[in-house]
C-alpha cells in the first residue's frame, strides 16, 4: 500500500555524484592511446552505477573523474513512485555505503558535488483531462516532443493516447507524464497519478544553488537545507513554465480567438448582404481553427460583441462548452506546485 504523503511533494528521483572518492580491489580496464594511457573502473547493477575513470597523458598531466549514480527511492522502498526529501536521501546514501562496503567497494561523499539531478512532484490529477493545460504550459518550451501510448481495442480516434511531454534547453529538461502508465505491476500503483519532472545538469545545477540561492553545488549542502528542492523546483515552473504560459493565454491565444470570431462574423454579414448563406456556425469555426482553451473566453468576446443577443448566447456556450474549464484546472495545478 502506498503511503499518499510521500506522494504529492517536492523531491529526488535520480542523482548524479561526481568528485567522490572510490577504493577496491577491483579489476580495472586499461586503454592506451596516442599519448595517453586510461584506467577505467565501472560497476553497473539495479540500484547504482559506479565509474572511476584515471587518464595519464605524456605530458605528466593526470585527469580523474568519478561518479555514481542512484534512485534514492528504489533503494529505500523498491519502487521509483515516491521521491526523496534531504533526510531520506541521507538514508539511502548510508544504506548504499553498506551495500556497497558488501562488495569490498569503499566510498567517501565529503567532496561529493552534484552531477545531475532530477526534482519531481507527483499529483494526483488524470493527464488526459489536463492535457490542454499541461500543453499551454509546454508549448513554447525548446524541442518540445508529445509522446502517446497505443490503446488496443479502442476505436481509431481513441487508439493512441498522449501521455508524455517533455522538452527544454541542452543543460536542464522538463517532463510531464502519465506515471500510472509508466508503472508495469498494476497491484502497485491502480490508481491515477501525474508526475512532473525537471532534469538538471551540473551547471544549471549550479546556477540556481549558487546565484540564486546563495548555496554551493555540494552533496553536503543539499543534504542540510531542506528548502532547497522546493525552491529550485519552483522557481523552474514559475519562471520556465507558468509565466510565459499567462502570456501566451493572455497576449496571443484569446485574442485570436477573438479575431477570428470578428472575422467570421464580418463574412457572414458580408455573404448574408449579397443574399448568400452564411458559413457556418461561429463556435464549430473556432473549434475548426482557434483554440477555445475555456468556455468562459467565448463568454467574454459575447459581452462585449454581441451584447443583442447575449443572454442565447452565453445559454448555448455553458450547454456545449462548459466542460472546457481549463482556467479552473490551471489555477488548481498553480495550487498544487505553489502552495504558499
Amino acid at each position: 500500500m502506498l503511503n499518499r504523503d510521500k506522494l504529492e511533494r517536492i523531491g529526488i528521483d535520480k542523482l548524479v555524484l561526481s568528485g567522490i572518492k572510490i577504493e577496491t580491489d577491483k579489476k580495472s580496464l586499461f586503454t592506451e592511446g596516442q599519448g595517453w594511457i586510461e584506467e577505467k573502473f565501472e560497476i553497473k547493477e539495479e540500484l547504482f552505477s559506479i565509474e572511476k575513470t584515471i587518464k595519464l597523458y605524456d605530458s605528466g598531466e593526470v585527469r580523474e573523474t568519478t561518479y555514481l549514480r542512484f534512485n534514492p527511492n528504489k533503494i529505500l522502498h523498491g519502487h521509483n513512485i515516491y521521491n526523496t526529501r534531504n533526510f531520506e536521501l541521507k538514508e539511502s546514501i548510508n544504506r548504499l555505503i553498506s551495500l556497497l562496503n558488501s562488495k569490498d567497494i569503499s566510498i567517501d561523499l565529503s567532496e561529493a558535488k552534484i552531477s545531475e539531478i532530477e526534482i519531481n512532484i507527483n499529483l494526483d490529477l488524470i493527464f488526459e483531462e489536463f492535457k490542454e493545460v499541461f500543453i499551454l504550459l509546454f508549448l513554447k518550451l525548446p524541442k518540445l516532443r508529445k509522446i502517446g501510448n497505443i490503446n488496443l481495442n479502442e476505436s481509431y480516434k481513441k487508439l493512441f493516447v498522449d501521455s508524455t511531454l517533455d522538452g527544454g534547453w541542452k543543460s536542464h529538461k522538463v517532463r510531464i507524464y502519465d506515471k500510472k502508465r509508466e508503472v508495469d505491476d498494476k497491484t502497485l500503483l491502480n490508481f491515477e497519478l501525474t508526475r512532473l519532472e525537471w532534469w538538471l545538469s551540473s551547471s544549471t545545477y549550479k546556477y540556481y544553488a549558487t546565484e540564486r540561492f546563495n548555496i554551493d553545488n555540494t552533496l553536503e549542502a543539499l543534504l542540510g537545507d531542506q528548502d532547497l528542492l522546493d525552491k529550485i523546483f519552483m522557481e523552474l515552473c514559475r519562471e520556465k513554465l507558468f509565466k510565459e504560459a499567462y502570456r501566451y493565454l493572455e497576449k496571443e491565444l484569446v485574442p485570436n480567438l477573438e479575431l477570428n470570431y470578428l472575422e467570421l462574423k464580418k463574412q457572414n454579414k458580408l455573404a448574408r448582404s449579397k443574399g448568400r448563406s452564411p458559413k457556418r456556425s461561429v463556435y464549430k469555426y473556432l473549434e475548426d481553427n482557434s483554440w477555445i482553451f475555456d468556455y468562459s473566453n467565448l463568454i467574454d468576446i459575447v459581452n462585449i460583441h454581441n451584447k443583442k443577443n447575449r443572454g442565447r448566447e452565453i445559454k448555448r456556450i455553458n450547454s456545449k462548452y462548459s466542460h472546457l474549464n481549463n482556467k479552473e484546472k490551471l489555477s488548481y495545478l498553480v495550487g498544487k506546485i505553489f502552495p504558499h
